[in-house]
């Protein structure tokens, strides 16, 4: 059946005459227009001095700009605050035994980059160029920044299909401990401004259509568990039951144990 979602129209700008060479340089690498103005775009990719950005501008409902940030605000905020993180618990990131975990929804690397904070080599999987791009930007940042430059080096992040880094994988037998699934749905709420970022990138993406794909994919490459992050009145993903979850108020994290020597998921903790 054929997709009802409409293409958006992106264009290429930057905040100042003196970065214009950079921003042409980044619009042809991704077949993007640069663009003087606003007019025809639905949402404009924008270099500034400070950081790379997303906006929709004229979209009165998506008012301000989504960009990568690990160093400060909400994002500094839950690494400092990480050792109480559900999303810990779930991966089974411990002190002396760190994790080497596949991202296979990366967005905007929140999650990732705790992971990372905590010791995990992550890598970190992004199927649409300009989403990358945002990642690649507050990595590079990141890296050289003495407060989360180490985190920034445990992460690799690819260009790719999570789907064809999966088969790929389960074709030559590399495995991975944890492999960490956020597929992007419809917000419920579209006055939250919680999910801004979220409602932004859906008009680039799309919501998520293939969670139960991505989830059968998955449990065919993590070595020892499978990692879903749900919102927490949701279900579960079509396919086997999880083997235990981690709620909070809002968010849930599926874990599906992997069994030794492979097979369906272990039952609960």
């Amino acid at each position: 059946m054929q997709s009802s979602v409409r293409i958006p129209r992106i264009s290429v700008a930057c905040s100042l005459p003196a970065l214009r060479a950079q921003a042409d340089r980044l619009a042809a690498s991704l077949g993007l227009r640069l663009a003087d103005d606003q007019t025809g775009t639905d949402l404009l990719l924008r270099l500034t001095e400070r950081h790379l950005e997303l906006l929709s501008p004229g979209n009165r409902e998506l008012t301000g700009a989504v960009f990568v940030e690990f160093v400060v605000g909400k994002a500094g905020y839950r690494r400092r605050q990480g050792g109480r993180e559900m999303l810990l618990r779930a991966v089974g990131c411990k002190a002396k035994q760190p994790r080497k975990v596949l991202d296979a929804t990366g967005g905007l690397g929140r999650d990732a980059f705790i992971l990372a904070d905590h010791g995990c080599t992550v890598r970190v999987v992004e199927r649409h160029p300009v989403i990358a791009a945002l990642l690649a930007d507050g990595l590079r940042r990141a890296l050289g920044h003495p407060e989360t430059g180490e985190a920034a080096a445990r992460i690799t992040l690819t260009l790719a299909d999570s789907r064809h880094i999966l088969a790929d994988m389960a074709r030559t037998g590399e495995q991975l401990d944890v492999v960490y699934l956020d597929p992007m749905f419809p917000p419920r709420s579209k006055s939250a401004k919680v999910k801004k970022d979220l409602r932004i990138l859906q008009l680039l993406t799309g919501p998520e259509e293939d969670g139960g794909t991505l989830l059968a994919a998955a449990l065919q490459t993590a070595a020892a568990r499978v990692v879903v992050k749900r919102p927490k009145g949701a279900p579960a993903l079509p396919g086997p039951a999880p083997s235990h979850s981690h709620a909070g108020a809002t968010t849930r994290f599926d874990v599906y144990l992997r069994p030794a020597g492979g097979g369906r998921p272990a039952a609960g903790p």
